[in-house]
């Protein structure tokens, strides 16, 4: 169960100007914020108005460590405080500020919009992570807003503090599956830890019988037919499937990629391609990525988070007319299948002789495809970002295929993935996140480039 994600509540004004009317908007505006799935609200009892209470309140802060802090501008409020509190406590900012009253004629009421407007400019120069909501306490822009800025920072979090077991490291000539730790240490913050392929196998060769047994019913409970993959293969990825998932305690890591071919699929080593297995361990909660590539399992992660649904590792085997191709060669975690479709564990399409892989399409809907990289000079991330709907799909081809009609079009999509040198992995999210996505890069300072 995921711990509550700590909102820091500052509720500003400027000295004075506090009455009957502000305070009900703070106690309403603390309300809100608690109203909010999964998260714990300190701080914020009373007015801040002069630079002595915000003292007191920063050694509450200090003591509480939240994760986030809410600056609620009532009115116009001293530039000192919300500059203070997010530099040394390092957590991200919202700024809230209000609609601005009808002052019919004569005195100015709130100037709550300039305040923020203000501390957004001290926050951008500080390099702070900040976000802005606009909206009346109770409304639903300020209620949306809330909610999407702590969803993304609590994704952000999340990343940050992801541990990525690599095992095996990348497939040979995988140039795009290529990673820099301390880059992605510095900027992003996820840690790599590298496992040995021969210690998985091994691992799942010395199973006990009651554990490939238990991992086996997991794995069959996935399909909705009976496998036309050997039964000695189908046994082995439940074995591959159980060593896999006894890595995360083992390496305290969250999260895979793997080397799935070539040595994998060898009889000297084990004999199987791995595709199922990785879709059983996605679908069961162990988000794992193919052919070792780092950035596709990061980008997967922060998906996930953002939609709390499973994403999907894929590359764009088509692209041209009126529609384009996402797919990979059965390594898709089940909750994506098209509603209906009798998927089976059957052997590969491109390792004939191999099993296994879960053959489906993917359901319709809205999505987002979007690619996590290094900026040419390799000094910084970017990240490819365009929107579009998945097509109801039949089997056509093998594997796990998606028919998109992407909303810029296949003409302008090539343009940019070509053009721009983006590698050819690729992550699929359902619905439209681009605005979240583009939130996300700007607090991280990663360059977005939105394909519209």
């Amino acid at each position: 169960m995921k711990k509550k994600f700590k909102i820091g509540f500052l509720p500003l004004t400027k000295a004075n100007w506090t009455n009957d009317i502000m305070e009900a908007q703070r106690k309403r505006a603390r309300a809100m914020l608690e109203a909010i799935p999964g998260v714990e609200v300190v701080g914020g009892e009373s007015m801040i108005d002069v630079e002595p209470k915000a003292m007191a309140e920063y050694e509450l802060f200090e003591r509480e460590r939240p994760d986030m802090i809410v600056a609620f501008y009532a009115t116009f409020a001293l530039g000192v405080i919300v500059p203070r509190f997010a530099k040394n406590l390092k957590t991200p900012v919202v700024l809230w500020s209000m609609p601005e009253p009808d002052p019919a004629g004569g005195r100015l009421q709130a100037n709550s919009f300039c305040a923020a407007n203000m501390n957004s400019h001290f926050l951008w120069r500080l390099h702070v992570p900040y976000f802005h909501v606009h909206g009346a306490v109770d409304s639903e822009a300020a209620a949306s807003g809330l909610e999407r800025a702590i969803r993304i920072a609590r994704a952000a979090d999340t990343v940050s503090k992801m541990r990525i077991g690599v095992i095996g490291g990348r497939v040979p000539g995988f140039y795009t599956s290529c990673c820099s730790e301390m880059l992605l240490r510095d900027k992003i913050g996820p840690e790599v830890k590298y496992i040995t392929m021969l210690e998985v196998v091994n691992a799942a060769k010395s199973l006990p019988e009651e554990k490939v047994e238990e991992a086996l019913k997991t794995i069959e409970g996935d399909t909705c037919a009976a496998a036309t993959a050997s039964k000695e293969h189908v046994r082995k990825s439940a074995a591959l499937f159980a060593a896999i998932s006894g890595m995360k305690e083992k390496f305290l890591v969250d999260t895979f990629t793997m080397r799935c071919w070539p040595e994998i699929i060898s009889e000297d080593l084990y004999g199987i391609v791995a595709c199922s297995t990785i879709g059983h361990l996605n679908t069961h909660g162990y988000l794992t990525v193919c052919e070792g590539d780092v950035y596709a399992a990061v980008m997967l992660r922060l998906e996930k988070e953002l939609t709390g649904q499973d994403p999907f590792f894929c590359d764009m085997i088509v692209c041209e007319g009126e529609t384009a191709v996402l797919w990979h060669c059965g390594a898709a975690p089940c909750s994506l299948r098209k509603p209906g479709f009798e998927s089976k564990l059957t052997n590969s399409s491109t390792v004939v002789k191999n099993g296994v892989t879960h053959e489906f399409p993917l359901k319709p809907g809205r999505i987002t495809l979007a690619r996590l990289g290094e900026t040419r000079d390799g000094s910084a991330f970017r990240m490819f970002i365009a929107t579009g709907t998945g097509l109801d799909t039949d089997l056509f081809v093998r594997g796990n295929p998606l028919k998109v009609k992407f909303d810029a079009g296949c003409e302008r999509i090539r343009d940019v993935v070509f053009n721009q040198g983006f590698e050819h992995h690729f992550s699929m999210a359902y619905g439209d996140i681009s605005k979240e996505l583009l939130d996300y890069c700007r607090i991280m300072d990663i360059e977005p480039i939105l394909v519209q």
